[in-house]
């Protein structure tokens, strides 16, 4: 009996998430005013995905069963797309088998085996650690005005939210009522950072600071390196670009002060879907900016979507070295090997394929609505990207945008990790060679 392959296994196993969710969903207890079952099906797959697109207003119209339904796929979708892809992740490029009992930890130089049951308790271990801290201290900054009860929910379900990149909130314009507020921006951004960054980058960041800490000497892995150096590369840049198109448009209200933090929520803000300032108030500019940001993602083995931060700057390094005329693709000192450069351009293309084809398909059945252009892109790469971000469409989709957009968030949630398992599973054979010929391109 031949193996489960594990893009085939991880398709199962969402699909199936996502059709029981909408199962509950679709009882008369998870909402007030009852829900189809293809809003239904979309509310369970944005949640599942971490997503965040809505069609029904998390707030008002579910109730506490829907909500809790809600924030149980919120949570099974980010442990499920974090522990799956990083195990995946450890597992590619090495001489191992699901049945090993351990794993080397090669990606960190850190030289320590681990075990698979090991690799899983870490990973839940320390997506609760966040999620508790972060429920703390938006509990200790709600309680005064909700109450306890209300205050202890509200943290719990936000924290979660954000540390899965979901961007899904229980307030009416999600996190506009607080978009001055220090506490709540300052804990939500920690959570979107840490889970955007992943497990891997998480426990390699740790173990470099314990020895640091300890005298001891450390290297960071290339990975670690160029995770981190797109994340604030992008985040610094798009929250500066932020800031100077919108102070005098959507930012024109707050002071100084209060816009440079909007400006920044947004930059981080920018792989999970929560937003302080109304999006749909930005200049063409910021949104197209936006559309590539939410195509580009967070890091592998994250909660977040997109192509992924590495495959990007792997991709800008490939550019750089064919300007420069040169064969090898270097990057801190280090070659990047070629199956790694085919792998992102595949990535890159097949998931800019699938955005113009969702994209057409959208223009299609929203023809009649008169849906603009922009807001129909915007809304692809967002389900795409699994971001949640949207012009204010999502509601009034017809039943033929809605599943397409239920689709194409199942895709981009699993696509691109599909593509890297199957372009770095096993090598096959050439058992024929042809001669070369050269064509013209460019």
């Amino acid at each position: 009996m031949s193996a489960i392959h594990p893009a085939r296994l991880l398709a199962t196993l969402f699909a199936a998430v996502c059709l029981t969710g909408a199962g509950l969903l679709s009882l008369p207890v998870a909402t007030h005013n009852g829900i189809g079952f293809v809003d239904a099906l979309f509310t369970a797959t944005s949640s599942t995905c971490v997503t965040g697109l809505m069609t029904l207003d998390p707030a008002s119209d579910f109730t506490m069963f829907g909500q809790v339904v809600i924030l149980g796929l919120i949570q099974i979708g980010g442990l499920g797309i974090m522990t799956f892809s990083t195990f995946f992740l450890v597992l590619l490029g090495q001489p191992v088998s699901l049945r090993d009992s351990s794993l080397m930890l090669d990606a960190f130089s850190m030289g320590k085996a681990l075990s698979v049951r090991g690799l899983l308790k870490r990973i839940m271990a320390l997506t609760f650690a966040m999620e508790v801290i972060g429920a703390v201290a938006l509990y200790l900054r709600w309680s005064p005005q909700m109450g306890s009860k209300q205050a202890l929910f509200y943290a719990i379900f936000h924290s979660v939210s954000a540390f899965c990149n979901a961007g899904i909130s229980l307030f009416p314009g999600s996190l506009a009522p607080f978009a001055g507020d220090e506490v709540v921006n300052a804990t939500i951004m920690v959570l979107i950072i840490a889970g955007s960054l992943g497990f891997l980058t998480i426990v390699e960041l740790h173990y470099i600071s314990s020895r640091a800490a300890g005298g001891q000497p450390w290297r960071m892995s290339l990975n670690c390196k160029l995770i981190l150096t797109v994340t604030i590369v992008l985040t610094a840049l798009s929250a500066m670009f932020i800031f100077f198109m919108e102070r005098h448009g959507a930012f024109a209200f707050m002071t100084t002060g209060k816009a440079a933090m909007a400006a920044l929520f947004q930059a981080v803000t920018r792989t999970a879907g929560f937003t302080t300032v109304e999006i749909g108030q930005f200049t063409n500019a910021s949104l197209f900016m936006y559309i590539l940001l939410m195509l580009v993602g967070a890091a592998p083995g994250s909660v977040g979507g997109g192509i992924k931060v590495t495959t990007f700057g792997v991709l800008i390094a490939m550019a750089a070295a064919k300007f420069a005329d040169r064969e090898r693709v270097d990057m801190f000192g280090k070659t990047i090997p070629a199956d790694v450069l085919s792998r992102s351009f595949s990535i890159a293309f097949i998931s800019a394929q699938m955005v113009v084809g969702f994209t057409m398909l959208l223009l299609i059945t929203e023809s009649a609505a008169g849906t603009p252009f922009m807001q129909v892109l915007f809304e692809a790469v967002s389900a795409f990207g699994t971001v949640g971000l949207s012009l204010g469409i999502t509601a009034a989709l017809s039943v033929q945008g809605k599943i397409l957009v239920t689709l194409l968030m199942f895709i981009g949630r699993l696509g691109p990790l599909a593509v890297t398992m199957a372009v770095g599973g096993r090598k096959t054979r050439v058992e024929i060679q042809y001669a070369e010929e050269r064509v013209m391109v460019g």
